[in-house]
């Protein structure tokens, strides 16, 4: 029994090299796609428009599609970046009559186009939790450019009285964390919901915080629902 035991032992010993060949790990996608919508958050330090001494703060709160590109590093480890672009636009006036009694017309326009641009880590914490659910965790920067433009004209008795033209810029950097659940659908496409918190890493004087309708923590959210397209596995 016992040289049978040797022998059987010696044996195992001797084909462990074999094992180690054939038995290769399991292979994973690892380019990746994304398309994801949701609602924006990023409170901003804004420079000097024009005609004024000093910068100001604000805040934008606006619906983005952002394009992710992805690529897996690790079965839990994977890096993407993303382009968020935007246009908004805003029409205001009116018209009446001044006190002379000459009608008076007022029309404003205000232009924002913007960019976000997030370079974050994606480490999946937990994976079939629940068939196909995994949990993620994201960090990174946030690279944000936005660039307004503001007109506004009056008109008294058919003629221009008022004419005035603003501009802003912002070039501003954020943190970027928080959780995502992705559920996956087949060999190549998921869904995924990101929750993520910002911080403005621009320093900012003291009335900052105060000037956005009372976020005195300076952190703002996202809300993101998208789908995920990964390619061939390797």
């Amino acid at each position: 029994m016992l040289t049978r035991f040797v022998l059987l032992c010696g044996l195992l010993l001797s084909t462990r090299a074999l094992w180690a060949q054939t038995d290769r790990p399991i292979p994973f996608p690892r380019w990746y796609v994304g398309l994801q919508y949701g609602r924006q958050d990023y409170q901003l330090a804004f420079s000097a428009p024009a005609g004024l001494a000093s910068g100001g703060a604000g805040r934008t709160n606006a619906y983005r599609t952002q394009l992710t590109l992805g690529y897996q590093i690790t079965s839990s480890l994977a890096i993407q970046a993303g382009i968020a672009p935007l246009k908004q636009s805003f029409a205001y006036g009116g018209s009446g009559t001044n006190n002379a009694g000459q009608p008076v017309i007022e029309r404003g326009l205000s232009t924002t186009r913007s960019l976000a641009v997030p370079i974050l880590t994606r480490y999946t914490v937990a994976d079939k939790l629940w068939k196909n659910l995994q949990f993620d965790v994201l960090v990174g920067p946030v690279l944000f450019w936005s660039q307004g433009k503001s007109e506004f004209t009056r008109m008294e008795n058919g003629v221009l009285t008022t004419r005035s033209l603003s501009t802003t810029q912002v070039r501003n950097a954020f943190l970027a964390a928080g959780p995502s659940a992705r559920y996956v659908v087949g060999s190549h496409l998921a869904g995924f919901i990101d929750w993520m918190f910002y911080k403005n890493l621009q320093s900012t004087n003291s009335s900052y915080p105060g000037s956005n309708l009372g976020n005195k923590t300076g952190i703002t959210t996202a809300v993101n629902l998208g789908i995920q397209y990964r390619f061939i596995y390797r």
